[in-house]
């Protein structure tokens, strides 16, 4: 293997190594929004429940208007009751006697009708009071459920984020994987198709050196052998293929899923 295709495998491995990390920091990114999205659920949440205990407060605050109505009510009939006892007892007692009994009943039926409508006026103050807490709860209840509803949408999107994530990384090791195993099957390989073509050279080196007095024919014969044996090793080192049974459970191409759509066209994704 050439310095070029030792530099552009180094490279490759590189460049994988960089896009694993980046998805490994699209993963805790995705992980961090879905915590970020998780605590503004918590927080919506908690709003509602707090537009629940005004909506109960106002409920509370409505009855009770709704009871000092019913008392203001019995209060006015109690009233009309003691007019009609008032006008009865008219009809049977002395004039006199009983004319000044009637006006200060009369007086203290007033009394109780002007208290009564007093008691009434609070009452529709309260009423109209309950009313504005009633739209203020809708109000708050309609933006906490809008709030829950936006969470929701943030969660699954940071589930869907968290899934690309999960299989961009899946794919990166997977890849990486790959690359280790045939790297391996790529050093046995060459490991083992080496030997015969490095003797054969070394030999004919070492006769070259050691016998200076050979006849320019052997001489060239033995360059020959060299140069060829060199070819042999670098079509060895640079598209090594499988040529013996012995070798047949030898992968040195790893094959990788990633690499199939973004390879150029007529060229290769192999290294």
């Amino acid at each position: 293997m050439d310095t070029g295709d030792q530099k552009s495998r180094g490279e490759r491995e590189r460049a994988r190594s960089a896009e694993a990390r980046s998805v490994r920091a699209d993963a805790r990114e995705a992980d961090a929004n879905e915590r970020a999205v998780m605590a503004d659920a918590r927080e919506a949440d908690a709003d509602a429940r707090e537009v629940t205990a005004d909506k109960r407060k106002v409920n509370a605050d409505l009855r009770e208007v709704v009871a000092d109505a019913r008392a203001v009510e019995a209060d006015a009939r109690e009233v009309d009751a003691d007019a009609r006892q008032l006008l009865a007892d008219v009809r049977q007692a002395d004039a006199a006697s009983q004319a000044r009994h009637v006006e200060e009943r009369m007086r203290a039926a007033d009394e109780r009708a002007v208290a009564a409508e007093l008691r009434l006026a609070e009452a529709n103050v309260h009423m109209q009071a309950a009313k504005e807490h009633l739209i203020a709860a809708a109000k708050q209840t309609a933006t906490a459920e809008h709030r829950t509803e936006d969470a929701e949408r943030l969660m699954s999107f940071a589930d869907e984020q968290l899934v690309v994530a999960a299989t961009k990384l899946a794919e990166a090791t997977s890849d990486s994987e790959e690359y280790q195993r045939a790297l391996f099957h790529y050093t046995q390989l060459v490991r083992h198709r080496m030997a015969n073509p490095l003797q054969v050279i070394v030999g004919a080196a070492a006769t070259l050196r050691a016998r200076t007095d050979l006849p320019i024919d052997e001489h060239l014969a033995l360059l020959d052998v060299i140069v060829k044996e060199a070819v042999v090793l670098e079509r060895i080192c640079l598209a090594p293929k499988i040529m013996n049974p012995s070798e047949d459970t030898l992968d040195p191409t790893p094959t990788l899923s990633g690499l199939a759509s973004t390879a150029a066209p007529g060229g290769s994704s192999r290294p």
